[in-house]
């Protein structure tokens, strides 16, 4: 009996952002630093464990020159 193929899952936000930060040669430590925001809670962001508020996500995103959405 063949077993069914599960769908695939959306990646995660957190999941994103953690092969972004991958992609660019970085860690979550120097990511979180070069954005002026608390090492522990982008750690704990990628690591699925708490969520982050938009003024983390805003800094994040402009210190790793990501575009959240577009303002069309």
């Amino acid at each position: 009996m063949m077993k069914k193929a599960r769908p695939k899952r959306k990646p995660t936000v957190s999941h994103l952002l953690r092969e972004t930060i991958r992609e660019r040669g970085m860690t979550a430590y120097s990511a979180a630093k070069q954005a002026g925001v608390s090492v522990d809670a982008v750690q704990r962001f990628l690591n699925d464990e708490r969520g982050l508020n938009l003024k983390t996500v805003d800094k994040l995103a402009n210190a790793l020159d990501l575009t959240l959405c577009n303002d069309d």
